[in-house]
This record gives structure tokens, C-alpha cells and sequence, in this order.
């Protein structure tokens, strides 16, 4: 037996993160897999004793499904520029008696085959699914050049309000469709080279009304008292996401307390009124009829300030609110997956 995978679990006590323990994916010699925890820190893999381990299987239709002719198939080989997401592992050996039959990965592949019907500049294309032995071992995904979080870090400004209103474009072409996301945050926005935005990471979307799945949003950026995917679900993160552009300046600002009422109900507004009128794509909207015209490569609108320097404040939040992110969500380091989309 062998090590397939691992991942390090953290607990916040009083303020400081302490290591909690290590998760394992064994890989047995007949291509069988099993999920175990260790209290040990270890160094290299060599130094742990897998045959003393309580070890429980995964079922693994629930982490690579059989492929069925009906999906699309990605190419072979996957383009250069291609990025593939990986068959989570972890969420099958710690839940599995709430997956689905085909687990997280069928769940995300309905949504991307709707969409590669529908496509739109603000959504993730999606190039097919990788099929190894007969089953689907990952998501074949064009690939961006960063995270939203990660661009608020470069000096260099851009127009956040047509950013913003291009994220908006996206979130209401999804429910078009009847989608509700249900994880938009900085970790789920990318851009590409001329700095456009594009949702990505669909592996907790659920149809209007739905309950909510396994897997939810991120801590701070959704309705964590929410039981049902609803529209709203997906304007409340895009408050938080217009503060997170907007208010970052303010060292006190945290996702994961501020209220957000105000923009939470702007939206609200706007979405019941689309939606008396016959769905979220009807409502006037210049930027959102032609979702391109803002990306024709020229330079920076001078009017639009530059973000100010970060302080060391601004380092601790967010450190520390991904910290919390990690610990709430229980799969650390998933929050930054980098999937990924070629215009």
C-alpha cells in the first residue's frame, strides 16, 4: 500500500491555528482506495504505518464514475492550455453516505454539459471529461492566469465596476438556465490575460430551489443559513465580492462578520423585479446584452483610482480569514482550486 494523497487538517484555538490531523488516500495494490487519519505529522510518507491504520474504503464509482457515451469526451491529449480538476478524493472517504450515485464529479459535469450549450464570456468552458479505463478521473477545463484574490494583490488598477457588472453578467446567465451557483468567491473568480472575469467551480450548484448538497459555499462569502439553493444565494456573494473590490482599504473590514444588508437588498431588488418580468435576463442591462464590449484590450479609465497599498493589517485579514475558510469548510487548500477558462 501507498500514499495516493494527503491533506492536513487545522483547528483555530484561541486565535492560532494548531494542527489537528493528517487525512490520507491509501492506494491498495488493486487499484483500491481508502480513506484514514493520523495524529502524526510526518515529514515523508515512508514514516507512517499504513497497515495500522483504521482504514475505511471509498467506493470509487463515487470518486471516478464509468463514462458514458452521452458526455463529451475531452481530447486526447488535453490541449497545453488546458487545466484538469482532479477527482476529489477526500469528501467520498469522509461523507459517503451522503454522495450521490456518480459522487461530486457526475454532479459537476450536469451542470458543465447545460453549459457548453449555453455558453457565455463570464462562465468557465468546459472541454470535456478525461476518461481513463473507462471512468471519468477528471474535468478537462481551459486554463486563466489567476484568481481574483490573487489580482487584488497587483499594483497595477483596473475597472472594478465593469468587473463587478461582468461577474453580474455570469451569475444572472446561470439562473437563466435555472442554475444557482452557490460558491462565488475570490477563489471562484479568474482572469484571463485582458484581466475579464470568468465563474468557474461547479461542483456545489444545485437547480432553484433545491436543497443544498454536500458541498456549500465558502465561510464569509455565502448565506450560511441558507437550506435551499436559491438566486438570492448567488446576490449575497456578490455583495460580498463588491466589498471585498471596493472596501478592502478598510483594514477592519472581514468577510465573515460584516454585514452586507444594504447591497444585499440592492440586489434583492433587482432580482425580484427581473423576475416578475420573466427571468433575470430580462432586465435592461447595457453591459449584460453585450458581454463583450468592454474587453477590447484598451488602457486603464485614468478616473478609476488604483488600490492602495495593502497594509499589515490587511495581511492579517487575510490570512485569517482564510484560515477560518479552511477550518469551517473541512478540506483545506480546496478553497483555491484553479480552474480555469481560455476566451
Amino acid at each position: 500500500m501507498e500514499i495516493y494523497k494527503s491533506g492536513e487538517e487545522f483547528n483555530v484555538k484561541d486565535g492560532e491555528m494548531e494542527f489537528s490531523h493528517n487525512k490520507l488516500i491509501i492506494r491498495g495494490p488493486n487499484r483500491d482506495f481508502y480513506y484514514a487519519i493520523t495524529e502524526d505529522r510526518f515529514a515523508t510518507s515512508s514514516t507512517i504505518d499504513l497497515d495500522n491504520l483504521d482504514k475505511t474504503p471509498i467506493d470509487i464509482d463515487n470518486v471516478w464514475p464509468r463514462y458514458s457515451g452521452r458526455l463529451l469526451r475531452a481530447p486526447s491529449p488535453v490541449p497545453q492550455d488546458s487545466y484538469i480538476k482532479e477527482a476529489d478524493f477526500f469528501v467520498p472517504g469522509e461523507y459517503p453516505e451522503l454522495l450521490p450515485p456518480g459522487g461530486l464529479v457526475l454532479h459537476e459535469i450536469e451542470a458543465y454539459e447545460l453549459l457548453r450549450q449555453h455558453p457565455h464570456p463570464n462562465i468557465a468552458q468546459y472541454h470535456g471529461c478525461v476518461v481513463s479505463d473507462g471512468r471519468v478521473t477528471g474535468l478537462c477545463l481551459a486554463k486563466y492566469k489567476m484568481t481574483l484574490e490573487e489580482r487584488m494583490e497587483v499594483s497595477e488598477p483596473f475597472d472594478k465596476e465593469i468587473f463587478l457588472e461582468s461577474i453580474e453578467c455570469g451569475i444572472r446567465h446561470l439562473h437563466s438556465l435555472g442554475i444557482v451557483h452557490n460558491d462565488i468567491s475570490p477563489y471562484n473568480i479568474m482572469l484571463d490575460e485582458m484581466d475579464r472575469p470568468v465563474t468557474i467551480d461547479f461542483d456545489s450548484w444545485q437547480q432553484n430551489g433545491q436543497e443544498l448538497g454536500i458541498k456549500k459555499g465558502s465561510p464569509g462569502w455565502w448565506k450560511e443559513d441558507s437550506k435551499h439553493a436559491l438566486f438570492e444565494n448567488d446576490y449575497f456573494s456578490l455583495s460580498k465580492i463588491k466589498e471585498f473590490l471596493f472596501a478592502l482599504a478598510s483594514s477592519s473590514w472581514d468577510p465573515l462578520t460584516k454585514s452586507t444588508s444594504a447591497t444585499e437588498n440592492a440586489f434583492k431588488a433587482s432580482t425580484s423585479a427581473s423576475m416578475q418580468i420573466g427571468g433575470p435576463l430580462d432586465m435592461p442591462d447595457s453591459i449584460c446584452t453585450t458581454p463583450e464590449s468592454h474587453v477590447e484590450g484598451e488602457k486603464q479609465n485614468t478616473t478609476t483610482p488604483p488600490p492602495s497599498k495593502r497594509t499589515e493589517k490587511q495581511d492579517e485579514y487575510r490570512v485569517k480569514t482564510k484560515e477560518k475558510a479552511d477550518t469551517k469548510k473541512g478540506w483545506p487548500g480546496e478553497l483555491l482550486e484553479r480552474v480555469c477558462i481560455l476566451m
